[in-house]
């Protein structure tokens, strides 16, 4: 009685223990936009009034510029601006985590002689700088 009795309870932490350690193993998943969700109900500041609220350094429009966009649309929709600027350079963005509803600023500039382009993407709730590049 007692080998069954020490038997049964060793199948029991074996299974107990095994569970653990599969759910041990488990990667816990996170939503795919629990970092940046949709916030397309939400309001903030007009494009222009954050434009001249970033700091320069992180984006500045060209004096005298050839083409400047400012526009304020829903992350999945970025492309569709920056492709306004292509006969400059083609440029894309991409990212992942930010709901496709997620709304962004979208900054596009091109100097005077059509040579150098600056562009930037900013998260419009948080503020921060999403992408930038810039053509020297």
């Amino acid at each position: 009685m007692k080998k069954i009795t020490s038997l049964i309870l060793l199948v029991v932490t074996l299974i107990t223990f095994n569970i653990q350690f599969v759910f041990a193993q488990s990667p816990i998943e996170e939503k795919p936009w629990s970092k940046y969700p949709d916030n397309s109900q939400r309001e903030f500041l007009d494009v222009n009034s954050f434009y001249t609220s970033i700091d320069k350094n992180q984006y500045e429009e060209y004096k005298n510029a050839k083409l400047n966009i400012r526009e304020t649309v829903y992350f999945k929709d970025i492309n569709k601006i920056l492709s306004k600027a292509d006969k400059y350079g083609k440029t894309r963005t991409n990212g992942n985590g930010f709901h496709p509803k997620r709304q962004v600023y979208v900054f596009v500039t091109v100097s005077a002689d059509g040579k150098q382009m600056k562009k930037a993407v900013f998260d419009a709730e948080t503020q921060r700088l999403i992408s930038a590049s810039w053509d020297h």
